[in-house]
């Protein structure tokens, strides 16, 4: 089964990213395919490359960058979603003349269209909030 991810909580209250990524790892582990994880609404928020968790805190940047380099899977997350959160690509802080971008290299910025194409291509789209 080939599963796309949708995340839409925020990365200060982790409990979203943690449990979709740990449905990822079940699912790899179980024979299945991830093909993209979205985040949208306040799950943009964990394409910052400027966040700093706590020492005893679940690193949820961290921990997806490292499962997107293992599997390959696509990490996106929506540019209204970002942009409205103050996460910028390389284009967007030249777009509204910003001195710097703060997405993280690992993130691909894209529209919705990108969910919806994925969400096609897939068996389930598989919602954390």
């Amino acid at each position: 089964m080939r599963f796309n991810i949708l995340v839409t909580g925020a990365l200060y209250s982790s409990q979203s990213a943690y449990s979709a990524l740990q449905f990822c790892e079940a699912a790899i582990t179980a024979g299945h395919s991830v093909s993209q994880v979205f985040f949208y609404q306040d799950g943009a928020t964990l394409a910052s490359a400027l966040s700093v968790p706590v020492a005893d805190e679940f690193h949820a940047v961290d921990a997806w960058v490292e499962y997107a380099e293992r599997t390959s899977t696509d990490l996106v997350v929506c540019v209204s979603a970002a942009e409205r959160r103050g996460i910028l690509g390389s284009e967007q802080a030249i777009e509204f003349d910003k001195a710097t971008h703060n997405l993280h290299a690992s993130f691909k910025v894209e529209g919705l269209g990108a969910l919806h194409e994925a969400s096609l291509a897939s068996d389930r789209t598989v919602s954390f909030k």
